[in-house]
């Protein structure tokens, strides 16, 4: 899980770099949020993901 976890930020961080469209983005970032929710047994929302891109102006 840590490693998915690593990988999908790692994916995530380099389509901002890329400026890919935010929906890819998205599904990096839920990857690694569910991956890192295994570890720690939480489970993640979409408020998280929200949160996230309510600080950012993505493709505009």
């Amino acid at each position: 899980a840590i490693e998915r976890a690593l990988s999908a930020s790692r994916a995530a961080s380099e389509g901002f770099k890329e400026s890919r469209p935010s929906e890819l983005i998205a599904i990096d970032i839920r990857e690694a949020l569910d991956a890192l929710g295994e570890i720690t047994g939480s489970t993640t929302t979409e408020d998280i993901l929200e949160q996230i891109f309510s600080r950012f102006c993505i493709g505009k």
